[in-house]
């Protein structure tokens, strides 16, 4: 009875199809996309151009005899894929049939369907010569540092033990790859996944689920695509202002809580800034001196000393985390392992993990984590307690941990706190701060992979990434290598240095061991990072709308060519093109893309793009341009420990402007920390006979600064005429700004 009642919803589905058929019901439209269902293929285009075809949904590696359209509407075109018996491995000897779901919204293509027979699924798409951007981290394959992926198989899980992708222990995962066709592809699971991208004629994205939720998103550039990624994700993690500062460590504090207060007291005494530092393993008790989760004796009474670093130093204090426990008996719902992680959706568990915390950590001040392992040694075969399948649990678990470690901070903090991971996954983003590049190698080939590695992240939606500045393997450094990791971190999405060898042997990297130019290079650093506070701030809260902080080139200019395998260079916001020396020669070759770049150190130095330069730069700094038609900010806006000698600080924002050619416009999202993180935007218009202005009312001094051609016959704002000062050298006009009033300026040419 049971047969024939599924024979005869066969024959229904198939006696209404062949009606719609005969109809011609082959083909939707929904905006400015087109669906048509050829030969069993469905042929998807955009504004009438061909965006990507798909050549076949299998479930279960079994091929659809039969693709019909079984209803459409404005809202959606309804799908249903007939597959013969053998794919249901099961004993029934009819056809077997899924359901796919299209929609569209916004610039967004869902496909969604969950067939009940099925466990795995396989989308294959013809092969448009795309390029292919994202997925994983690590340099793959074989330390490649290009971020192209075309014509490579690609795991989709996150991998830690793979000795494969251990250069610099880069560890971030996700089923979203960016093209330069216009388009990126997310699978949204944590099912792992292998990839096969451009090969025979052919990209195959496989995953181990039967539940297909896959999403094509268009766009122009990376930007429009984040967008729309980040709408479906979630809105990436809010980032305090102090967590946009330097930030300091040690990989042991052998010394205790006294060396943590004397590394920040040289620094100060250095005039050197710092607005947070954290510290490392072993600082507690119990397993791998980890997991009882408290102070030992070497950091006893730590109320008292982080209340020395936050109330006399003006800074937050964050601590390593991880959810293993290294063999402590007393910890609820263990996945046996060399490392004992425990069960992240055990209630017991979390539980546990929530009192140690809540009682040794947040009671006495600690405002975040780095968090590490997760990815390492991984047990994946015992079970769970909400019964998560194998296939999801490597990836899944990752972002369970940032989802955790988020939820426990933000009881405590709300939006003032920080979380920052080595492992991560796509759905991380709402609840990760920042990813950091794994254990990098401290040397050239280090420095250069991590460069490579931030690129990918940023293709991967993570938008903001920062090194372990000078390096985690190895020991003391060389000074110019030093040197060059600083001003790469400086002019990062995260900025934290590491002032000492894997070992944490004292003698290796603080910067008192080394020369005074050194330390010169080091305090400049920093210092250039305070002044951008309010810009990296700026960017990182508005990353949900504007996309990733450091912009890879082929990311923003998806149409050039010249762009896909450039892994040294990015864009910081929309900018600044910063790339950063990689050797010990000052001098190297940089492809600066179509419009005008600015020297940052030399205004009325320019340069025409769409070619490569070569550039020399002393050791003080590395190669940075502006680029024409933007916008940025800088000023003063947290003290961290320059409170201790600044003691009458001058709050002012700086705007500075760089108009584009006549007819062009921009604009800057600024995030005013200080009037409640409020939105306000800056306009930037170049018109025939004048420039236009635009800035919101503020609520501290402010300054507008415009680089022009020539001296300017006149300025106003409000209609009512202004002073300026005019400095010939850089030609550069500069207003003074009321505070507590919009400012509509007009600079007549």
């Amino acid at each position: 009875m049971k047969s024939a009642s599924k024979f005869f919803y066969l024959f229904i589905i198939i006696f209404f199809s062949a009606i719609l058929n005969a109809q011609g019901v082959n083909s939707w439209t929904n905006g400015n996309y087109s669906f048509d269902i050829v030969s069993g293929k469905i042929n998807i285009s955009e504004a009438n151009k061909k965006l990507i075809t798909i050549s076949s949904i299998n479930f279960n590696f079994t091929k659809p005899k039969s693709i019909t359209p079984i209803e459409q509407s404005n809202e959606k075109l309804v799908l249903q894929l007939c597959y013969p018996a053998t794919a249901s491995y099961s004993n029934v000897y009819e056809d077997v049939l899924a359901v796919v779901e299209i929609t569209v919204r916004g610039n967004t293509i869902r496909f969604k369907g969950e067939p009940e027979w099925a466990s795995n699924v396989t989308i294959q798409l013809e092969d448009n010569g795309e390029r292919f951007f994202g997925i994983l981290q690590p340099l793959f394959p074989n330390n490649q540092k290009s971020p192209d992926l075309r014509g490579e198989v690609v795991d989709v899980d996150v991998l830690g033990d793979a000795s494969q992708y251990h250069e610099n222990y880069a560890s971030a995962w996700s089923a979203f790859y960016m093209t330069n066709k216009g388009y990126a592809s997310f699978f949204d699971s944590f099912a792992a996944g292998r990839y096969k991208l451009g090969i025979n004629g052919v990209t195959e994205l496989y995953h181990r689920t039967g539940n297909l939720d896959w999403h094509i998103i268009t766009g122009k550039n990376g930007d429009e695509i984040m967008k729309a990624y980040y709408e479906i994700i979630g809105k990436p993690k809010f980032v305090p202002m102090w967590a946009c500062g330097p930030i300091g460590w040690r990989d042991q504090n052998n010394g205790g809580k006294d060396e943590i207060l004397d590394d920040i007291k040289k620094m100060t005494d250095l005039k050197i800034p710092f607005t947070s530092w954290w510290v490392d393993r072993p600082f507690s008790d119990g397993g791998h001196g980890w997991s009882k989760m408290n102070f030992n004796e070497k950091f006893a009474n730590p109320k008292e000393w982080i209340g020395v670093i936050r109330n006399k130093y003006g800074m937050e204090f964050m601590t390593w985390v991880t959810s293993a426990t290294f063999g402590d008996p007393d910890f609820p719902g263990i996945l046996p392992s060399k490392e004992t992680y425990f069960d992240l959706t055990n209630a017991d568990a979390i539980k546990e993990f929530q009192k140690r915390l809540n009682e040794h950590q947040y009671s006495v001040g600690v405002k975040g984590h780095k968090i590490d392992r997760a990815d390492q040694l991984f047990p994946q075969m015992f079970p769970w307690k909400d019964g998560t399948p194998v296939a999801e649990r490597r990836n899944k678990y990752i972002y369970l941990l940032s989802k955790t470690i988020d939820t426990f901070l933000r009881e405590k903090y709300n939006d003032d706190q920080v979380n920052f991971a080595r492992a991560a996954f796509h759905r991380c983003q709402p609840y990760l701060t920042a990813v950091w590049g794994g254990d990098s190698r401290a040397s050239w080939d280090g420095l250069a992979g991590n460069l490579a590695n931030a690129i990918r992240c940023s293709f991967m939606g993570f938008p903001i990434w920062g090194s372990d500045v000078g390096g985690y393997l190895g020991g003391r450094i060389p000074e110019n290598l030093y040197a060059r990791w600083l001003q790469f971190g400086a002019w990062s999405a995260f900025y934290e240095i590491k002032i000492d060898d894997a070992g944490g042997r004292l003698e290796d990297r603080p910067p008192w061991k080394y020369s005074k130019q050194l330390q010169n290079i080091f305090r400049d650093c920093n210092n250039i990072r305070m002044e951008l506070l309010p810009f990296i701030y700026s960017l990182a809260n508005t990353s949900y709308k504007n996309g990733v902080v450091m912009k890879p080139l082929a990311y923003v200019y998806p149409e050039d060519s010249k762009t896909y395998d450039i892994w040294d260079t990015y864009i910081l916001g929309n900018t600044f093109l910063v790339a950063p020396i990689l050797d010990s020669s000052n001098t190297r070759k940089i492809y600066l893309p179509q419009g005008v770049w600015l020297d940052y150190y030399d205004m009325n130095k320019s340069y025409e793009g769409n070619k490569e330069i070569t550039v020399t730069q002393p050791l003080e700094r590395i190669p940075v341009f502006i680029k024409s038609n933007s916008i940025y900010v800088t000023g003063r806006m947290i003290s961290g420990n320059t409170k201790i000698w600044d003691t009458n600080p001058k709050k002012e924002l700086n705007i500075y402007a760089f108009p584009g050619k006549t007819d062009e416009s921009s604009s800057f999202n600024y995030v005013d920390y200080l009037e409640n993180n409020i939105e306000k935007t800056f306009t930037l218009a170049n018109k025939y006979v004048s420039l236009d202005i635009y800035i919101p009312s503020l609520s501290i001094a402010s300054s507008v600064q415009i680089k022009l051609d020539k001296k300017p016959a006149s300025v106003s704002i409000n209609n009512k005429a202004a002073n300026f000062t005019w400095d010939n050298k850089n030609r550069i006009a500069k207003i003074q700004l009321s505070k507590n009033s919009e400012s509509n300026i007009v600079v007549k040419k």
